[in-house]
């Protein structure tokens, strides 16, 4: 449903009063007798007013979004009190972004016009001052503002029209003397009236009803989108699923499917990690809790406030919020989730807490002192809670250790040193083995002491080297060894590179084996970036080996030797590392996820993917991998997906440049080159059915825009040394055809839109050649130089443009000429191809249709573009596709003469359009990527990012850049909805997400 018009106003009593008034006298103009054939209307058909228009509902601002996009005028109600408005604010700002500044209508009610106007309306598109006309119906008294309004509602309902102002007054004036007349007749017409009204009422509310849906759908696939560029791509489907039909009762459009095509990455290169939801905190994320046993995670906020997901179902199971006591709140100091995700285990300053999977609190234990630090195993089984001990000191001189599954104390230790413990802390995999640091004091030896709770005989303290003071990190390397790393603490400890002194231990009498300097590209902003975790070289059962992150590189060390094996480098800092066996995983700090196998080699990783713009935590749990950066206040979450979404690939000689496909659709042709600079172009042709090669041959550097299948088996290719190239994929042969421009330096070509002809031009002359004969049918030397030519589908007709602007229609069967003189200047133009129209693009910044048998314009539109700008008519010449230099692409209805589709989505340069005639589907295929249109439906259906060509006739999509090409086939609603329901079963939105994003709850 389109409005002729669409009244915002903001919700005071003069302002709704005005807007009812200017409504109902809009609705009720009539246009002059002698108009209504010339403009084809009767009267002003529709106009939306919020009030008047939607129920009472939550998603009254889907209504007005989806109204705004179908209104061709917006009428605002301006008071002082109007920029106070948001929604008014954008409600202007949503028509100028879809419709321009030009086809807004101020209706002034009170103040002056400077302070009573929103500053959209005070300057045009290039930021200068200006001063809106506007309807002025101010009045001390409603009486003088009803007067007023009955001439300014004329003047408002003109410029709706298109009409004169004076035109509208004088009927208005004629039809008051009607009125009178046509009382005592309407009388009489009452009974009849109403019985045909009931049946019309009926029929529009249906109407009315069936385009909410239209409208509601297309406004839930644009929160869908919203929701995608955040990378949450479940939320984001199944927000486009909640405008998919469902019963029959909901219309289709192709906005959802588009919304839903793009969150489910139907037509995205496999990937092993794709994107999956986006979980929001309160506060900047601490910690992420995960365990490869399940799809439970934890995470923990600055704020302390703890969140439990099951990532599988997509939903939140529980929230510990943050505690305060007597306005004072309680510092979490840790989380951990234990290794079968059965309970959440919380470290207060006061308390230890677990927590079920229900958020039932299932045990609490209560330490001696407030705690000072604590530490979790990596390993999920063992727990260390530091404190002094006198509960005074700053410094923590004792551990308590926990299980964290069920609370129990497993063993209280006090520091036999006199430095008090540090914060790093590491547990062996069983729990059972402990080694916590101490912080340097003066005078004092640095020790690392090793406890085991089972067997307290079996504790060490392993003296760290006198000039290495500063413990940062170290790490069980198997039942026997400790490995640690310190520097000294004279090194600057951020932003430089610092020696490192790596000891290695031996447990069982404590006595150190070796030492080795390794250097650390050191760093405060990434926590925990210092670690040290098993590996092994393949070749056997035990860790060997072990993996140091040292900042922007991971060394791999012999841990018998102490041997510097092999090591990784990483243009970016290492945020955290993982091992299992011999594969290696690392995230960096610009968000590169990166897989390594040690027998393979660590020169380069077998897989690597950029996941985020910045990653500083990270966790597996058992199909899922959850990321954070430093001061993010969401956790992204990735699902392992190697499924192969495209039907065939197929690796080509070179890099890939273009392509097109035969009309039957039976054969496509990939054009590439074995450099990229390269002046040799190799051409090969595939079987659609089959995907098999059929046929190869090479030319000289050419026109891509000029290279067509002209028959179902011939391709042909125009080059730039002047030869046209005939490829016959039956015969497998080529054919070459030297053709002559009589000396010219800069040369033209145009193909006809039958792809039966081809005009070679330059200044003087046209050369005309026909394709199946392969001959020259035409040669006419010109009188006047011309920069624009096209040649018709019967071959006989070229169409130019001189240097004066002037245009010239040769006809070269009867060497007759005709020419049209306009008085703009034309700077690119385009014929339809049935020879009718000619659209022009003029300096004047309007595109115009000329009618070539009258000359007289047809329609016209604005339109900013230069000679590269692209214009195309539709086969049947109905549409005219255009892209101006904003890259803003529309269709425009010739016959209807209005705009259908207005397009920012589109960002490259279009090169050609293809129309499936069976499905409606309308490929806009650019210089990077492709776009799917519904023409019937007017919308976008799909996004193919590297499209090259659509076969129509197959339903088939190839994309691909490099050497590798991808071959999918247009998904439709059904497909689009199996797939949903293949990966996500049947979830649907919670009502706080459909609350979240407006969407009505039952």
């Amino acid at each position: 449903m389109k409005y002729d018009a669409f009244i915002s106003y903001r919700h005071l009593e003069r302002d709704m009063y005005v807007a009812k008034k200017v409504h109902k006298g809009l609705e009720t103009v009539r246009i002059p007798r002698k108009l209504q054939k010339e403009l084809g209307r009767k009267k002003i058909n529709r106009v939306f007013r919020d009030q008047e228009e939607l129920p009472v509902v939550g998603d009254l601002g889907i209504n007005i979004e989806a109204a705004l996009l179908v209104s061709d005028f917006l009428v605002v109600i301006c008071s002082p009190e109007t920029k106070e408005s948001k929604w008014v604010m954008k409600e202007i700002d949503t028509f100028i972004k879809i419709h321009g500044r030009k086809k807004i209508l101020p209706v002034l009610v009170d103040g002056e016009p400077e302070e009573s106007f929103p500053p959209q309306l005070l300057t045009d598109e290039e930021g200068r001052k200006v001063e809106p006309l506007a309807a002025d119906v101010r009045g001390a008294t409603k009486k003088e503002v009803d007067k007023k309004l009955k001439v300014e509602i004329l003047r408002v309902a003109a410029a709706i029209i298109g009409v004169e102002f004076d035109d509208l007054r004088q009927r208005q004036r004629e039809r008051q003397i009607k009125r009178n007349m046509s009382i005592v007749l309407g009388v009489a017409a009452v009974s009849l009236a109403f019985a045909t009204f009931s049946a019309y009422n009926f029929a529009r509310i249906n109407e009315e009803y069936q385009q909410k849906l239209i409208n509601e759908s297309k406004v839930l696939a644009a929160k869908s989108q919203d929701v995608f560029e955040t990378g949450d791509t479940k939320t984001a489907a199944l927000i486009a699923m909640e405008g998919m039909p469902k019963d029959g009762e909901r219309p289709l459009v192709p906005e959802s499917l588009y919304a839903l095509s793009m969150a489910l990455g139907v037509y995205d290169k496999s990937t092993m990690l794709a994107n999956d939801t986006l979980i929001h905190t309160d506060y900047a994320v601490e910690k992420i809790c995960t365990t490869s046993e399940s799809d439970i995670i934890a995470i923990l906020d600055a704020n302390g406030n703890v969140y439990v997901w099951n990532l599988n179902r997509g939903k939140m199971l529980y929230e510990i919020q943050a505690e305060i006591n007597n306005g004072i709140k309680t510092e979490v100091l840790d989380i951990c989730l234990t290794d079968d995700a059965s309970t959440v285990c919380v470290i207060y300053d006061d308390a230890v807490r677990g927590y079920d999977n229900s958020g039932e609190m299932v045990y609490e234990y209560q330490p001696e002192q407030y705690l000072l630090g604590a530490a979790v195993s990596e390993y999920k089984n063992c727990v260390v809670l530091e404190y002094a001990q006198n509960g005074e000191d700053y410094y923590p001189d004792t551990i308590a250790i926990l299980n964290p599954v069920d609370g129990t104390e497993q063993a209280i230790y006090h520091s036999e040193t006199e430095a008090p413990y540090s914060d790093v802390v590491t547990f062996d995999t069983t729990g059972s083995v402990i080694a916590v640091g101490h912080l340097v004091a003066s005078d004092v030896d640095n020790y690392v002491s090793v406890y085991c709770p089972l067997e307290e005989s079996n504790y060490r303290k392993l003296p760290v080297e006198k000039e290495a003071t500063i413990s940062m990190g170290f790490a069980f390397t198997d039942s026997y060894g400790l490995m640690v790393t310190s520097a000294s603490q004279d090194e600057d400890i951020n932003g430089d590179v610092i020696s490192a002194t790596v000891q290695y231990f031996n447990l069982v009498d404590g006595a150190a084996q070796w030492s080795t300097k390794l250097d650390y590209y050191v760093t405060d902003y990434i926590d925990g970036s210092y670690q040290i975790e098993p590996f092994d070289d393949g070749s056997s059962e035990t860790f060997t080996l072990s993996a140091i992150s040292a900042g922007r590189k991971i060394y791999i060390v012999d841990n018998r030797t102490g041997e510097l094996l092999d090591q990784v480098n990483s243009d970016s800092y290492i945020s955290q590392i993982l091992t299992g066996g011999e594969n290696l995983v690392l995230m960096t700090l610009s968000g590169n996820f990166r897989t390594y196998t040690y027998s393979q080699g660590l020169t380069n990783p077998f897989y690597e993917q950029t996941i985020a713009n910045e990653v500083t935590r990270f966790g597996f749990t058992e199909t899922r991998l959850a990321v954070c950066g430093d001061s993010d206040s969401e956790v992204r979450v990735y699902y392992s997906d190697d499924m192969q979404r495209y039907d065939k690939c197929i690796t080509i000689d070179g890099h890939s440049k273009d392509g097109v496909c035969s009309p039957d659709g039976e054969y496509y042709m990939i054009a590439s080159s074995p450099e990229e600079d390269s002046e040799e172009i190799l051409y090969t042709i595939y079987d659609t059915n089959s995907y098999n090669e059929v046929g190869t041959f090479t030319t000289q550097t050419t026109f891509f825009t000029g290279i067509q299948f002209i028959d179902n088996d011939t391709l042909f290719v125009p080059t730039v040394d002047y030869k046209f190239v005939f490829y016959s994929v039956e015969k497998q042969k080529k054919d070459v055809m030297e053709i002559d421009v009589h000396g010219a330096e800069e040369v033209g070509e145009s193909i006809s839109e039958n792809k039966k002809y081809v005009a070679v031009f330059s200044y003087d002359f046209v050369d005309v050649y026909d394709l199946e004969t392969r001959e020259l049918c035409h040669h006419k030397e010109l009188s006047t130089d011309i920069a624009l030519c096209s040649v018709s589908s019967t071959g006989d007709m070229v169409y130019t443009v001189d240097e004066h602007g002037t245009i010239r229609i040769e006809n070269l069967a009867d060497d007759t000429e005709q020419t049209i003189d306009l008085d703009y200047e034309i700077i690119s133009f385009e014929v339809s191809p049935d020879d009718k129209y000619m659209a022009l693009n003029c300096d004047d910044n309007t595109l115009r249709i000329i009618n070539i048998d009258t000359e007289k314009e047809e329609t016209s539109f604005d339109y900013i573009a230069d000679v590269d700008g692209y214009m195309s008519f539709s086969d049947d010449g109905k549409y005219i596709y255009t892209q101006s230099s904003n890259n803003y692409f529309r269709i425009y209805d010739i016959e209807d003469e209005q705009m259908v589709l207005v397009s920012d989505a589109i960002t490259s340069k279009i090169r050609r359009t293809d129309y499936d005639e069976a499905t409606g589907v309308l490929a806009v295929t650019t210089t990077r990527d492709m776009y799917l249109i519904d023409e019937n439906a007017v919308g976008l259906l799909a996004y193919i990012d590297s499209g090259r060509i659509f076969v129509p006739e197959k339903g088939l999509i190839i994309s691909g850049t490099g050497s590798e090409i991808l071959i999918f086939h247009y998904k439709d609603a059904e497909e689009l909805l199996e797939e949903a329901h293949r990966r996500y079963g049947d979830q649907e939105l919670g009502d706080e997400q459909k609350l979240l994003y407006g969407i009505g709850v039952e």
